[in-house]
């Protein structure tokens, strides 16, 4: 009995105030569940913006390659390939191929380029036709 009230404290159980043990260990396995969701989406998140960002590159260094065959002129039918200074870890793949249409009266040429990063594991293609016609 407590001497100024006359009644007896309440025992530490189930009549207290707080949470159980049950209580706290379902507590930390939903926040832990949820922060291994929410890293996982950020994971995921930072592989696209890196996928999204060497797309852009390839992408540019396909349109800079191009302009740089355009500017030499009609190119020679076969295979080249080579790297590209600015992002060595970027390589190029340049087809050319013929293609005839007696009516024109002109050399047509397709032109495939293909720029790859990652060894070889991804790739970015782009394609035209050029010709001498003027």
């Amino acid at each position: 009995m407590s001497p100024t009230t006359g009644k007896t404290p309440p025992r530490p159980g189930r009549g207290s105030r707080g949470f159980t043990l049950l209580e706290v260990i379902i507590a930390v396995a939903i926040i832990g569940s949820s922060l291994a969701i929410l890293i996982g989406a950020v994971n995921k998140n930072l592989i696209m913006a890196s996928q999204s960002k060497n797309i852009t590159i390839a992408s540019f260094l396909a349109q800079k390659k191009l302009g740089e065959i355009e500017l030499i002129g009609i190119p020679d039918i076969g295979n080249q390939e080579g790297f590209f200074e600015e992002a060595p870890e970027f390589r190029w793949y340049l087809s050319v191929q013929p293609y005839n249409i007696e009516q024109l009266g002109a050399d047509i040429r397709i032109v495939i380029l293909t720029v790859t990063w990652d060894e070889g594991n991804k790739e970015f293609t782009i394609g035209t036709a050029m010709s001498d016609y003027r």
